[in-house]
C-alpha cells in the first residue's frame, strides 16, 4: 500500500509539471525536384500528463511516424533534424529521444542537449538539432519512427507547473560529401556484412571481419575505422556517437607501457605501474595541457621542469619530453627510472607524430581504465572473459587501489572488446554443448584467452576468431589500454598467438597503435573504404 500510495503521489505531481511535449496538426507535404516528404495525420507526439521516464519506458511509445518517398531514378540523402521552440519552459537537456527505422535504432537514446547543433531557419523554432542522415534509393521509401520522452533524471527542481516542449522535424536533402562520418558509416551498415552491432548497452556500429573494407586517409597514412562508438563524453558529460580510428599498422619500433620503479610516481614494483594516468606511453602520445590535466583530475601534483622532465611529488624524474607523438618530434621512449637515475631513450616522430591537420579533425575522449581483478576474483580471471564481459570489465570501478577509473584525453589504446568485437567468425565455429550458435555468435561466448592457438585446449577451431578478427597485429604483441586490476603493475595485451593476456607494464617487445576518436561534425567526402580507395576526411 505504500508503495501505490508513493506511485499516485508522483504521477499526481508530474501531471502538473509537464502538459505537451509535441503537436502536429495537420498533413506536411514538402517537395523538392523527385524527392517527396510525406508525413502522416495521427501519429503526432502529444504527451500530457508527462513523468520521469527510464528509457526502458520510452521506447515502447508508439511515437512519430513519417515516410521519406525518393521518386527519383537515382538515390539520395536526407538529413533528418529536429527543430526546437524557443520559447519552451522545458529544458532541451531534459528531453530524450531515438529515432527508428524498421524498430532498429538509427540513434541510441540521447538527451537533446547533447546532439549535434544545426542552423534553423525559422525564427520561431531557433534550436536545431541533427537526428541522422538516411540514404533512400531510387523509387523507393523509407518510414522512420521519433520517440522522445522526459528524462528519467530530471529533477523536480529543474521543473515548473505546467511545462511545455515543442519541437518539429525538418528535412533536407544533402550531397554525398557533407555526410557526418558517423551516418555514412550507418548507411552503409544497412547493406554490409562488413558491420555489425555489438549488443552491448551502448549499441556500438563496429566492423568485422578478416580484412573490412575500412581504410581511411589520415595523418598522412591509413588509418581504420573500429566503429560508430555511442556515448562517448568528451570530458565535459557530453556524449555524443563518434567514429573511432586506430593506425592500421603498429608505430615503428617497441614500447613499454611503464617502466617507472618503486618510489617513482604511481609505482611500486619493479615491473612499472599500470596507472594509466601517469603511465610514461601516456605521455609520449598525448599533449602537455592534456597530461597535466590528467594529473590534476587524479590528485596528482606533478610539474614539468624547465628542462622538459616530468617530476613527480618528490620531485623524482618520471619521463622527459611530454607529447612527443602528438606534435611530431623528437622525444623519448618509455624507459627505466629509479628514484636516483632517469634513463633516456630516443625516438623520433618527426615524420610519423600527428600532423596539425590531424589534430583538427580530433577531440579528447574519456577512456575507461577498468580491467579484470585476477587476484580478486581468481588467480587467471581473465582467462574466462568474453568480449561481452570484457566490455562491462572495462567500464567497471575495477582498479588497482586508489587509482583513477577514466582518463580524457586525445590518444589512447584499443580495449580487449575492440579486438574481439572486430572477429566475424565463420560458420566451422561452433559453440560447445549448443549446436545451433556458430561463426561470429559462437566466437562471442568463448573467452577471448582462447583464440589464440596453443591456448584452446580441447576446442582446436578457436584461433579462427582471431583469425578473422582484423584487429589482430599479425602475429605481434600489442598493448592495450586495460590494466590487470589485482595487481599493481600488469597490463592487458594481445599475445602473438592471437590470445588476450597480461604482463609487466615495463615489458619493451611489445607493438602500440594509437587509438582516437574523431569529432563529431567530420565528414566522410569520398572513398569505399578499401585500401587502394580509402575513406576521405573533412570539417
Amino acid at each position: 500500500m505504500g508503495v501505490l500510495v508513493g506511485a499516485l503521489i508522483i504521477s499526481g505531481i508530474s501531471y502538473a509539471l509537464w502538459n505537451t511535449t509535441k503537436e502536429q496538426t495537420s498533413i506536411n507535404k514538402i517537395s523538392s525536384g523527385c524527392l517527396k516528404l510525406e508525413v502522416t495525420e495521427g501519429t503526432s507526439i502529444d504527451i500530457a500528463n508527462a513523468y520521469q521516464t527510464p528509457d526502458s519506458e520510452g521506447l515502447k511509445q508508439d511515437g512519430y511516424n513519417f515516410t521519406i518517398n525518393n521518386n527519383c531514378n537515382h538515390e539520395e540523402y536526407v538529413e533528418v533534424n529536429l527543430d526546437i521552440k524557443k520559447n519552451n519552459t522545458l529544458d532541451a537537456k531534459n528531453i530524450r529521444a531515438t529515432l527508428l527505422y524498421k524498430d532498429n535504432k538509427i540513434i541510441e537514446p540521447n538527451n537533446l542537449n547533447n546532439l549535434l547543433d544545426r542552423e534553423t531557419t525559422n525564427k520561431d523554432y531557433n534550436i536545431g538539432k541533427h537526428l541522422t542522415t538516411v540514404r533512400i534509393n531510387a523509387n523507393k521509401s523509407k518510414t522512420l519512427n521519433l520517440k522522445i520522452w522526459l528524462d528519467e533524471n530530471t529533477s523536480f527542481n529543474e521543473l515548473q507547473q505546467n511545462n511545455t516542449f515543442e519541437s518539429k522535424i525538418e528535412i533536407d536533402s544533402i550531397k554525398r560529401e557533407n555526410i557526418l562520418a558517423s551516418d555514412y558509416v550507418r548507411i552503409i551498415s544497412e547493406e554490409n556484412n562488413q558491420l555489425a552491432y555489438d549488443e552491448t548497452i551502448d549499441n556500438n556500429l563496429r566492423y568485422i571481419g578478416k580484412d573490412p573494407n575500412n581504410y581511411v586517409d589520415f595523418n598522412g597514412e591509413k588509418w581504420r575505422v573500429i566503429g560508430v562508438m555511442n556515448n562517448i563524453d568528451d570530458g565535459t558529460g557530453k556524449k555524443e556517437s563518434r567514429v573511432k580510428l586506430i593506425r592500421a599498422e603498429s608505430l615503428p619500433g617497441a614500447y613499454s607501457w611503464d617502466y617507472k620503479q618503486p618510489g617513482v610516481g604511481s609505482s611500486i614494483s619493479n615491473n612499472g605501474s599500470n596507472d594509466w594516468s601517469d603511465s610514461q606511453l601516456m605521455m609520449m602520445l598525448n599533449p602537455v595541457d592534456i597530461v597535466e590535466a590528467g594529473w590534476k583530475a587524479t590528485g596528482k601534483n606533478y610539474t614539468i621542469d624547465n628542462e622538459g622532465y616530468v617530476l613527480d611529488n618528490n620531485k623524482v624524474k618520471i619521463y622527459k619530453g611530454v607529447g612527443s607523438y602528438y606534435n611530431g618530434t623528437n622525444g623519448y621512449k618509455p624507459a627505466q627510472t629509479t628514484p636516483s637515475k632517469f634513463t633516456e631513450e630516443s625516438v623520433d616522430f618527426s615524420t610519423k607524430g600527428l600532423t596539425t591537420e590531424s589534430k583538427n579533425l580530433i577531440d579528447k575522449a574519456k577512456y575507461n581504465l577498468g580491467g579484470p581483478n585476477n587476484t580478486a576474483d581468481s588467480e587467471y580471471y581473465y582467462r574466462t572473459l568474453t568480449a561481452v564481459q570484457y566490455y562491462k570489465t572495462e567500464r567497471s570501478k575495477n582498479v588497482y587501489i586508489g587509482r583513477p577509473t577514466e582518463w580524457t584525453g586525445y590518444i589512447g589504446l584499443m580495449y580487449p572488446s575492440d579486438y574481439g568485437f572486430g572477429t566475424s567468425g565463420d560458420e566451422s565455429i561452433i559453440a560447445p554443448s549448443q549446436d545451433n550458435i556458430k561463426g561470429r555468435a559462437a566466437c562471442l561466448l568463448e573467452p577471448l584467452y582462447k583464440w589464440g592457438t596453443g591456448q584452446t585446449g580441447s576446442q582446436d577451431d578457436w584461433h579462427g576468431c582471431r583469425g578473422n578478427s582484423w584487429l589482430d597485429d599479425h602475429g605481434n604483441h600489442q598493448w592495450f589500454i586495460s590494466p590487470d586490476a589485482g595487481l599493481a603493475y600488469d597490463v592487458m595485451y594481445l599475445c602473438n598467438d592471437g590470445s588476450v593476456c597480461d604482463f609487466y607494464a615495463n615489458s619493451n617487445y611489445n607493438q602500440v597503435r594509437p587509438v582516437l576518436y574523431l569529432k563529431s561534425d567530420v565528414k566522410i567526402l569520398g572513398g569505399n573504404g578499401s585500401k587502394e580507395n580509402a575513406f576521405k576526411l573533412s570539417l
